[in-house]
């Protein structure tokens, strides 16, 4: 199962809204891995939707993926992260922090182009960009 990160997001949105029909590193990712279920977060979906400014537009798109709920283990394991790479000198970005607290508390894949990731090697990565 895949998480998908704001920056896949909103790749793929720009994608699909372009006229000429052509594909581009979101879009087939998506059709290379059709078979798979495709998650999002409330993170990512706030991210995404607050980067457009038609907001009957960023819950029509957000409605194709299913959302991961965040609670109190997540929330631990959120903690923990920023723990150990605050220790580490590698701290993340709070919402990167959120996004990799799921993808490890689910064994998930995060489908992002953002090298930050690097700093938690636990989290499995699939980087869609060529």
């Amino acid at each position: 199962m895949f998480l998908l990160d704001t920056n896949f997001l909103v790749d793929l949105h720009d994608e699909l809204r372009q006229r000429d029909g052509g594909d581009g590193p979101a879009k087939r990712f998506m059709r290379a891995h059709k078979a798979h279920a495709m998650v999002i977060t409330p993170v990512t979906a706030n991210e995404y939707a607050a980067g457009i400014s038609n907001e009957r537009e960023a819950r029509r798109f957000l409605r194709r993926f299913r959302m991961v709920a965040m609670g109190r283990d997540i929330a631990l394991y959120a903690s923990r992260i920023d723990r150990e790479q605050s220790a580490k000198g590698l701290r993340l970005g709070e919402n990167d922090t959120w996004q990799a607290a799921v993808a490890l508390r689910f064994d998930l894949t995060l489908v992002t182009a953002d090298t930050d990731f690097d700093k938690v090697p636990q989290v499995k990565r699939a980087n869609y960009m060529p």
